[in-house]
C-alpha cells in the first residue's frame, strides 16, 4: 500500500516527512524533482512538494496578438488554464499511477486548496485512489500526526473560489490594459505598458487620494497661545482652551486681556486610573501592519518572513483572518517552552495565575491567530532560515503573544484646569503606575508627562504667555501601515495577497516607499489621475468589493461557481463600458503627459514647465524656422522666438531676473532669455554674467579677464573697460583659471594641459617679473 502526499513547498514536505516518519525518512528524485520517502506501519509513503501554483489560466494562442484581437472580446472569452511547471506534473503522474491513496497537505487557505486540486487534477488523469486532505496550522508534531490520523474531505468551494478569482481578474487585467495601451500608442510613441489591476489599480488609487489631498491642501493661518505656569519650582504648560483659533482678532483680544498677568488659580483638578489593554492576537493584517510600523519592514518581507517561520515549525500558519483564540486553545505547552531563554520572565508570570487572552471578534474559521510554536533562540532562527530579519519578526510575535495574555497597563492621569483672568487653560499629565503587558512589548511607547503636585484653588505663577502664529499643515504621506489597513477596510484583496498588490505597484513603477512612508511616483500619479477624472469607478474600491465578496461566496458554497463568473463579468463589462465612453478624455491626458515624460528626459530640447498651463516647453524646429513651444498644443498655443542661427543650449541652472522662462547659450557668442531675448541688450547682463577675473588692468583701473572666440579658435585676456590692452594665451590645450593667486602680482593662476604632455601652471601677467620663470612641470 502507498500513499503519496502532495504539500505546497518543499520545506514543507521535509517537515511533514520527517514528522511522520519519526526522522527516518530518505530522499529520492522523481522526474527531477525530490520526494521523501519513508515507511511506516507497513506502508510506503512519500511525500512530495510542489511549487506553489504549477498550473494557470490563460487565453488561447490566437489572443495573444494585442493588435490582431479587440480587447473587449476577452470578456466573453473563456481563458484556458494549463502546466506551467511541466516537470512537477509529470512528477504528480509518477507519483499517483502508483498510489493507493493521495492526501493533499497544502496550507490550508484559498489559493492553499486551489493548488491541492491542480495536483488532485493532474493525478485523476492515472489514477482512481482516494484523494483526501490534511487540515492543519502549524507544522507541529502534534498537529501534522492529528491532521494525518484524521484526514478529511477536500474543499471544492474553497479551491473553486481562488478559479473564480484567477479568472475574473485574468480578464479585467488583460483587457483594461491592452485597452489602455493601444489607445494611448496611438496617440503617442511608447513601448510603455500602463498597467491595469483589479486589485492592483485600487490600491494605488489610495496612495493617489492622500497624494492629490496634499496636494490640494490650502494652508491657514491660526494662533495658539500658551502659557508657561511655575510653583515651587517646577514649570508646566497650559494651551488656551481655543485650541487653533481661527480668527486673528480674537487671539489678539484674549492674548492682551491676559499678556501682563503673573498669578493663575487652579480651579479644577482631575486625576483619574486609566487602564490600557493588551493588544488582540495577531491575524495577518495586524501582523504586517505591526511589522511595518514597528520594524519598518515592507509587507511582502514580514510575509515571506513568516512563511519560513512556518515552514520550519516555528509558528502558526501566518495567513488568519482570525483574532481570536478558541476556547480550547491549549496556551500552557507554548508557554512552558518559553520558561527558558530570553522570555522566561513573562512566561513564568503568565503561568502563574489564569490564563486569560484579550480576544478580537472575528473568526475566520480557517486558522488560529498567529502565534509561536515553541520557544526557539535566535542562533536557532538564523540556522534554518537565510533571510535577514528573521528574528525580529519571530521576536514581534512572540512578544505579542505573551503581551496579549498579559494584565493591562495602568496609568494616573491629571488634568489641570487653569484660570488666567476669566481665560481657561488646560494641562494633562500622566504617569505609568504599572507596566503589565508593555513590560514585554517595548514596541509601544508611552512617555510620562510629570505635573507638579498643586491643589484646587492654589495659585501658580506665570512665567509667560504667548500667542504664535501657525500654519496648518498638509495630510501626512500614507504609511504601509495605514495602506493595509484602506485595503482591508474595504476588501481589496485578501489576507494573503494585499502585500502582493502593493509589491506590484512598487515593480510598476507606480510608488514607492521611503522609510515607513508610500510616495505615489509621477507615473502612478498621472494614470490613477487620468483614470479618476473620466472612469472613477476603476480607482474606486467598490467594485472590486464586489467581486471580492462574490468569490466570498462561492468559499461558504452560498453562489455557484458559473454564477459567480457571469455576476463578476457583468461587473467588469459595466466599468469596460465606462472606460471606452471616455476614452479620448483618458488619453488625452495620458498621451499628453507621456509625451511631456519623453521631452523632459530630451536634454537637447526640453526648456522648462509652461506658465500657462503647466504642461512643458521644449524646442520645436520646422521648415520656416525654430521656436519654443508647448507639449500642450493645440489647447495651449503659447510660443516663444528663438535666434535664427547658431546652436542653441538651454542652460538649466539658469534663471532669468528679468521673468524669462529660461536663458539659453547661442553657440559661444552671447546668451538669450527665452521670452524677452538676447542679454546682450539687458542692463542685467553685468550682474547675470559677470566676467571672470583673471586680475587688475596694467594700463588702467579695469580687469583683465578671458575672452573665447570659439569660430576662430582663438582665446586671450581682455579688460573690462576696454583699454585696447590685451594678453596672449596658449592656442592648444585645456585651459582652467585656478582660484590660488601670484604671490608677486596678484593674478590668478592658470593652468594648461595639452595633449600627451604634463600639464604647467603659470601666472598669464608679461609684465609680472616671475613670468619668465614660471612654466615648471607639475
Amino acid at each position: 500500500m502507498t500513499t503519496v502526499v502532495f504539500t505546497e513547498k518543499n520545506k514543507a514536505a521535509a517537515q511533514i516527512a520527517k514528522i511522520l516518519s519519526s526522522d527516518t525518512v530518505s530522499r529520492i528524485s522523481v522526474e527531477g524533482v525530490q520526494v521523501y520517502d519513508f515507511k511506516k506501519n507497513g506502508r510506503q509513503w512519500r511525500v512530495m512538494g510542489l511549487a506553489g501554483h504549477i498550473m494557470r489560466y490563460d487565453y488561447p494562442e490566437e489572443y495573444h496578438n494585442w493588435n490582431a484581437v479587440d480587447p473587449k472580446v476577452l470578456l466573453d472569452t473563456a481563458p484556458v488554464k494549463s502546466v506551467t511547471k511541466q516537470s512537477y506534473a509529470n512528477a504528480i503522474t509518477r507519483l499517483a499511477s502508483s498510489a493507493d491513496e493521495i492526501i493533499l497537505a497544502c496550507d490550508f487557505d484559498r489559493e492553499g486548496e486551489n493548488i491541492g486540486f491542480e495536483a488532485r487534477s493532474i493525478a485523476e488523469k492515472v489514477s482512481k485512489a482516494p484523494v483526501k486532505r490534511a487540515r492543519f496550522s502549524s507544522l507541529s508534531t502534534g498537529e501534522i500526526n492529528r491532521a494525518f490520523e484524521e484526514p478529511v474531505a477536500p474543499d471544492e468551494n474553497m479551491a473553486m473560489a481562488a478559479e473564480a478569482r484567477q479568472i475574473l481578474d485574468l480578464k479585467m487585467g488583460a483587457a483594461f490594459t491592452r485597452y489602455v495601451t493601444l489607445s494611448v500608442r496611438e496617440r503617442v510613441r511608447t513601448k510603455g505598458v500602463l498597467s491595469i489591476g483589479p486589485c492592483q489599480t485600487p490600491t494605488c488609487g489610495f496612495v493617489y487620494e492622500r497624494e492629490r489631498a496634499i496636494r490640494n491642501f490650502k494652508s491657514k493661518d491660526f494662533w495658539k497661545i500658551e502659557a508657561l505656569f511655575s510653583t515651587h519650582g517646577s514649570d508646566f504648560t497650559g494651551l488656551h482652551r481655543g485650541g487653533h483659533i481661527q480668527d486673528k482678532a480674537k487671539a489678539d483680544c484674549v492674548f492682551s486681556r491676559i499678556k501682563d498677568c503673573k498669578v493663575a488659580t487652579i480651579t479644577k483638578k482631575t486625576v483619574k486610573e486609566a487602564a490600557t489593554n493588551p493588544p488582540y492576537p495577531l491575524n495577518t493584517t495586524e501582523f504586517l501592519k505591526r511589522a511595518s510600523k514597528f520594524l519598518g519592514m515592507s509587507p511582502e518581507q514580514s510575509l515571506e518572513i513568516a512563511e519560513q517561520l512556518y515552514l520550519s515549525g516555528f509558528i502558526s500558519y501566518p495567513r488568519t483572518e482570525t483574532n481570536r483564540y478558541a476556547d480550547d486553545f491549549e496556551f500552557k505547552p507554548i508557554l512552558v517552552s518559553f520558561t527558558k531563554g530570553v522570555y522566561a520572565e513573562y512566561a513564568l508570570s503568565i503561568l502563574s495565575g489564569e490564563i486569560i487572552s484579550k480576544n478580537g471578534k472575528r473568526d475566520g474559521h480557517d486558522h488560529p491567530p498567529i502565534h509561536p510554536i515553541h520557544y526557539v533562540s535566535k542562533t536557532d532562527i538564523e540556522k534554518s532560515i537565510a533571510l535577514s530579519n528573521a528574528w525580529k519578526i519571530y521576536d514581534l510575535i512572540v512578544r505579542h503573544f505573551l503581551a496579549n495574555l498579559m494584565q493591562p497597563a495602568l496609568f494616573e492621569k491629571t488634568r489641570l484646569e487653569i484660570t488666567v483672568k476669566d481665560e481657561i487653560f488646560d494641562s494633562t499629565g500622566s504617569v505609568q503606575k504599572d507596566a503589565g503587558w508593555l513590560r514585554v512589548y517595548p514596541f509601544e511607547t508611552k512617555n510620562d508627562k510629570l505635573l507638579p503636585l498643586v491643589e484646587e484653588r492654589q495659585n501658580v505663577g506665570i512665567k509667560r504667555i504667548t500667542n504664535t502664529k501657525s500654519r496648518t499643515s498638509p495630510p501626512k504621506k500614507l504609511t504601509e501601515a495605514e495602506l493595509l489597513t484602506l485595503m482591508d477596510k474595504h476588501g481589496i484583496g485578501t489576507k494573503a495577497t494585499a502585500p502582493s498588490h502593493i509589491a506590484t505597484n512598487k515593480k510598476r513603477g507606480y510608488f514607492e516607499t521611503k522609510g515607513k512612508s508610500v510616495f505615489i511616483l509621477e507615473t502612478g500619479f498621472t494614470l490613477m489621475d487620468a483614470l479618476n477624472n473620466s472612469v472613477p469607478i476603476l480607482v474606486k474600491p467598490d467594485i472590486r468589493a464586489r467581486i471580492e465578496s462574490l468569490i466570498q461566496e462561492v468559499e461558504n458554497g452560498e453562489k455557484d461557481f458559473e454564477a459567480s463568473l457571469v455576476e463578476g463579468t457583468t461587473l467588469i463589462k459595466e466599468m469596460y463600458s465606462q472606460l471606452t465612453s471616455n476614452r479620448n478624455e483618458l488619453v488625452s491626458q495620458l498621451a499628453g503627459t507621456i509625451r511631456d515624460e519623453t521631452v523632459v528626459v530630451d536634454k537637447k530640447n526640453y526648456v522648462g514647465e509652461c506658465p500657462k498651463c503647466q504642461r512643458v516647453l521644449c524646442i520645436i524646429t520646422t521648415d520656416k524656422g525654430r521656436f519654443v513651444g508647448c507639449t500642450g498644443y493645440p489647447q495651449c498655443k503659447n510660443t516663444y522666438s528663438l535666434p535664427k542661427a547658431g546652436a542653441i543650449n538651454i542652460l538649466q541652472s539658469r534663471k532669468c531676473k528679468k521673468g524669462g522662462v529660461a536663458v539659453a547659450k547661442v553657440g559661444n557668442k552671447y546668451h538669450w532669455a527665452v521670452g524677452i531675448g538676447p542679454c546682450f541688450n539687458c542692463d542685467m547682463e553685468k550682474e547675470c554674467f559677470p566676467h571672470e577675473i583673471i586680475g587688475a588692468c596694467p594700463k588702467c583701473d579695469g580687469d583683465m579677464f578671458l575672452i573665447n572666440i570659439t569660430s576662430k579658435n582663438t582665446r586671450f585676456l581682455g579688460c573690462t573697460k576696454r583699454c585696447g590692452h590685451t594678453q596672449s594665451l596658449p592656442k592648444n590645450g585645456r585651459l582652467t583659471i585656478l582660484k590660488k593667486v601670484c604671490e608677486k602680482c596678484g593674478w590668478r593662476m592658470i593652468r594648461v594641459k595639452e595633449l600627451d604632455k604634463d600639464a604647467r601652471e603659470f601666472c598669464a601677467n608679461r609684465v609680472c617679473a616671475q613670468t619668465s620663470r614660471q612654466g615648471s612641470r607639475k
